[in-house]
């Protein structure tokens, strides 16, 4: 079996590649992709005896990238592959990247520029999507949203993240046979958000009392390890933690507004 992990170097995308390599078998193989490649060398250097893994060294902020990752795939021959979408991005300013809010690139066009050559061709049998329990206070606003027009150090990662859900959700009703879930993983301690002064500090603070990259990992690695996440084939799951919820209103109101904005976007790559 083949697993791939984006956002792999560090939090708990590096926590589950490390998980994963422990459980694997001898004809396992791991992919990690990540835009640091210093820690990604230390990650694989760390999981080699345990497994056979291959960095990857991409920027999945950017689309050309995220393409370019997807060929990369393909040309190491994935197959049966179960893909993690863990890269997520909760900016402290607007930046864009090739026309694109740089978190609305990473936490929802992105993924889809990844994984669509790879659902085409028939390489995936699993994807799993990071999501975040705070996707359920995005408001997708399709004029402003993709260009962070409506920016905010809060909203737009909240946004953003439900611009992803929603369109893995629909990407599950496209590829029925693949099996899709979009989980929120928990509170967990990661340097998402992080920022600088007195905020940063409180911040800080609190994240001591969250839940560690570790735990989280074990968590990702249980679901990981059920035999199936959809209750039938084309419907994708919303998973709160371990267990099945219903899916955040936000993600049926925004649906059409954020399934419009990104199908156009990709039509004109």
């Amino acid at each position: 079996m083949d697993w791939i992990v984006t956002g792999a170097s560090r939090g708990i995308g590096r926590s589950l590649a490390l998980a994963l390599a422990r459980k694997s078998s001898p004809r396992d193989r791991l992919f990690v992709l990540a835009r640091d490649e210093a820690r990604l060398r230390s990650l694989t250097l760390e999981a080699a005896a345990q497994c056979a893994i291959e960095a990857m060294t991409f920027d999945l902020g950017r689309l050309s990238e995220c393409e370019r990752a997807a060929e990369a795939l393909i040309a190491q021959d994935v197959r049966d592959a179960t893909l993690v979408h863990n890269a997520g991005l909760w900016p402290t300013e607007r930046a864009l990247v090739d026309g694109f809010e740089a978190a609305y690139a990473v936490n929802a066009l992105g993924p889809l520029v990844l994984q669509r050559p790879l659902l085409d061709q028939r390489r995936l049998r699993r994807v799993l999507v990071v999501s975040a329990g705070l996707a359920a206070k995005g408001r997708f606003d399709l004029a402003r949203t993709p260009t962070g027009e409506d920016f905010s150090k809060l909203r737009t990662y909240c946004t953003t993240k439900l611009a992803g859900a929603i369109a893995q959700r629909h990407e599950a009703t496209r590829h029925p046979a693949v099996d899709f879930a979009v989980i929120h993983p928990g509170v967990v301690r990661t340097d998402l958000g992080a920022t600088s002064g007195v905020l940063g500090w409180l911040l800080q603070r609190v994240k001591r009392r969250w839940e560690s990259p570790e735990a989280c990992a074990e968590r990702l690695v249980r679901v990981l390890d059920r035999q199936r996440w959809q209750p039938r084939e084309g419907v994708a799951p919303w998973l709160f933690e371990e267990d099945e919820a219903p899916w955040p209103e936000a993600a049926n109101r925004d649906r059409d507004a954020v399934l419009a904005a990104i199908e156009a976007q990709l039509a004109n790559r």
